[in-house]
């Protein structure tokens, strides 16, 4: 089973991450992608990951993280690393208008895809209230398949995403009560096109919410699908695991002969 976004440099988490990836480890979840959110924890989050063989992480700026300013051709070349396997998280988010401007937003947005377009990664979407201008922008370059983490929107916008040739991830979040419509876009996406991901240590999966969530945790969001769509929790495992390999190929090559045996 794999992980495919945590923030494992995150306070809190980082503080007791041997303990937490062995929790990962006996709860079957075999690879974790830890996501970057800002340049100044970026050279951290490569060292967990070139530190860790189940671990691999990505190179981006959140949206909310522009006033803290990027180097872009230092982002390029980090990028390039051997454990980076995307972009992001990046893209965009309108709900906190007072924090980035939409304007900066924007800017940043199409500064984070330049580099992958730049080092062919795919790269992970942050999208809150924004979907029209998400796909405006995406619809404007060529470059590798992305994921839309952490997925609470419609069905309609799921359509739009997947016409696209991009994946949606889901989260804790779909085990939450008042995320029932949610809950028709986890039936409505198609087997090869979503993942499945804890955002740790945010959105800890019911019977753990409010509590710093872990990648241990992933299996509650299988468990949560499996139900939904009438299946076993070891079929989601496989599907989502393949589905992550099959969009972050670099992770497929750096673990071809674990991924040979799955």
């Amino acid at each position: 089973m794999v992980d495919s976004h945590a923030h494992l440099f995150f306070d809190g988490i980082y503080q007791d991450l041997d303990n937490i990836l062995k929790s990962a480890k006996q709860s079957g979840v075999n690879y974790i992608l830890t996501v970057s959110t800002d340049s100044k924890t970026i050279p951290l989050n490569i060292s967990i990951a070139e530190n860790h063989d189940n671990v691999c992480c990505s190179v981006g700026v959140h949206p909310h993280h522009f006033i803290d300013g990027y180097d872009l051709e230092e982002l390029i070349i980090l990028s390039k690393k051997t454990k980076v396997v995307a972009v992001g998280e990046i893209g965009l988010d309108y709900h906190y208008q007072d924090q980035t401007p939409k304007s900066d937003q924007i800017h940043l947005f199409r500064a984070m895809l330049s580099i992958a377009t730049q080092c062919n990664l795919p790269y992970i979407i942050h999208s809150r209230e924004c979907f029209d201008d998400i796909f405006c922008i995406l619809s404007e370059y060529k470059i590798p398949s992305s994921v839309f983490h952490c997925y609470t929107d419609s069905v309609e916008n799921a359509k739009k995403i997947l016409d696209l040739g991009h994946f949606i991830s889901f989260s804790g979040v779909i085990t939450f009560k008042k995320s029932i419509d949610l809950l028709d876009v986890v039936r409505y996406v198609p087997d090869d096109r979503f993942l499945i991901e804890t955002d740790c240590p945010y959105l800890a999966p019911v019977p753990h919410r409010g509590k710093p969530n872990e990648p241990a945790f992933v299996n509650l969001v299988a468990e949560c699908i499996a139900e939904v769509r009438k299946t076993s929790v070891a079929h989601i495992s496989k599907i989502t695991t393949n589905n992550f390999f099959n969009l972050f190929q670099k992770a497929k090559f750096l673990w071809k002969e674990k991924y040979d045996a799955v």
